[in-house]
């Protein structure tokens, strides 16, 4: 018996030894009944360098075949014709889907997670919005630049007095970006109000729960369901994290309702659209009487905007800093045009004065875009074909077949920007006249493209130049010896084991 044993052991080792010997040139190894799994899993800690790597191989367009009877094959590109395609060509084929939405439950019905009707609801709703508070994007840029000036500083001072160590990514997420993303979405000021548990547990859940959800991504559904039926291993981990950022988000609409409420009752005529109580996206949400949402809806709404505002912010601000950090010659380019174009005391100018003057930084907007090409917020997309189809670089498709778009490869593709693609190169967004280029989005689809464009790009875009602007002019940053960077395995790109480094004094 123990003989049979070892020969069907040795059997198999040499079909393993023989299947490997004859795809060994193959981009991926494509085992019998795995598929290419076990290739997939073995690089998860290095995802998206994995798919680029895969990306330059098979020319920006490549169809990853998982295990047999699992019906997990799917089409990863980064081919900007097929970009295009999927997004405004095509862009009725290819909405997210069943597929994503069951993947991204978390989500529930907002837009970041919707198609057809929903979808259009809640841009509608944001659109009408920023109409009725044309000024609210020059609100939320000044209470940005207050709480760097009232908070950030004084922590930052605190450090270059102290020499300790700062982990810019958990500052920033603690002091800046999920205060400014909750003012952005119920117009509440986090530092007037008490919750159940602590901020730092409520974030802590945030970004737990995005870790989970993209495991998802890897490993066959059945898999995870199971785990999820059982409630062990990275589902009880996501369902826990669900849970208690669930209980933070309903607080916040208790309160904001209370806050309407009270200032309904008041019948202050002084109160109009601009006043503090109709401040926030989801009070347009919560003014319709015929048809009231749910309370579900409404946080469904809350939690996919907060995904887009808090941590886009946060990750584009770190990579920014990082990578100026380690290019002196970028940094002193940035300085030098500032003491050129900043005219008079800047910190004492009006909002309106202060982004005036911040739209002829072109070079540091062009330091900022190229920060985004290498290291895009949302580094890849999720959609599903509704019916076949075929894209502009010969590839086939199936119904309801997962396509992913990785916008973090199309940054990485001599193809697409040049031999010195990998380069951090702010000079290829200026023109020999000096001005910004224009480059076409399914090119440079940090913000997505075609009727998905992220609608809160030019909000971002002012957030990062105001940070930039009050820290380089203030600080220098120099990155901890050894500290590794690296991105995390998250939906949004943000740094693994943050960003650690110490601060000094600049004078300007």
């Amino acid at each position: 018996m123990s003989m049979v044993i070892v020969g069907v052991v040795l059997f198999g080792l040499v079909l393993v030894i023989h299947h490997w010997w004859r795809n060994r040139n193959a981009i991926v190894t494509n085992w019998p009944m795995l598929g290419m799994l076990p290739t997939v899993l073995y690089n998860i800690p290095r995802l998206h360098d994995f798919i680029t790597e895969i990306m330059k191989k098979s020319g920006g367009t490549f169809e990853l075949k998982c295990p047999l009877f699992s019906s997990m094959n799917f089409i990863i590109t980064c081919d900007p014709s097929n970009l295009q395609h999927i997004a405004t060509t095509k862009f009725s084929n290819y909405p997210k889907g069943e597929e994503f939405r069951e993947v991204f439950d978390v989500l529930g019905d907002g837009i970041l997670n919707v198609d057809s009707h929903l979808w259009k609801l809640q841009r509608k709703m944001f659109q009408l919005w920023t109409q009725r508070h044309a000024k609210f994007d020059s609100f939320v840029a000044m209470t940005l630049y207050r709480k760097v000036v009232d908070d950030l500083v004084p922590f930052l001072n605190h450090a270059t007095e102290t020499k300790i160590q700062v982990d810019l990514q958990e500052t920033l997420q603690k002091m800046i970006t999920f205060d400014n993303a909750i003012l952005f979405i119920f117009g509440l000021d986090l530092a007037s109000y008490s919750f159940k548990s602590s901020k730092s547990d409520y974030q802590k859940a945030f970004n737990e729960g995005q870790e989970a959800v993209i495991l998802r991504h890897v490993i066959p559904k059945s898999y995870w369901k199971l785990l999820r039926w059982l409630d062990i291993g990275t589902e009880r981990k996501l369902r826990i994290a669900r849970e208690t950022f669930d209980e933070f988000i309903y607080q916040c609409i208790s309160l904001k309702r209370d806050q309407m409420s009270h200032n309904q009752s008041q019948n202050n005529n002084n109160a109009h659209h601009d006043g503090e109580a109709n401040l926030g996206l989801l009070t347009i949400y919560m003014e319709e009487k015929e048809k009231p949402y749910s309370d579900k809806f409404l946080r469904d709404v809350a939690y996919s905007f907060l995904a887009a505002a808090r941590d886009t912010l946060t990750a584009g601000l770190c990579w920014f800093f990082w990578l100026v950090a380690t290019r002196p010659d970028i940094e002193t380019k940035i300085l030098e045009e500032m003491k050129e174009k900043l005219v008079g005391n800047y910190d004492n100018l009006d909002h309106n004065k202060r982004e005036e003057l911040m739209s002829k930084l072109v070079y540091l907007q062009a330091t900022i875009y190229e920060t985004f090409r290498l290291y895009p917020s949302v580094p890849f997309n999720h959609k599903t074909p509704t019916k076949a189809d075929v894209f502009p670089s010969g590839h086939h498709v199936k119904p309801k077949q997962m396509v992913l778009t990785s916008v973090y490869s199309t940054g990485r593709m001599e193809e697409v920007w040049g031999k010195d693609c990998l380069d951090f190169k702010p000079e290829r967004w200026i023109s020999e006249q000096g001005e910004f280029v224009y480059v076409p989005p399914h090119k440079f689809a940090a913000f997505h493209i075609g009727a998905r464009t992220c609608l809160g790009k030019d909000m971002a875009l002012i957030q990062m130049k105001i940070m930039a602007l009050t820290i380089l002019k203030n600080y220098h940053f120099h990155i901890v010896e050894g500290h590794l960077v690296c991105p995390t395995l998250m939906v949004t790109m943000n740094m693994k084991y943050g960003l650690k480094l110490r601060v000094s004094k600049r004078s300007f």
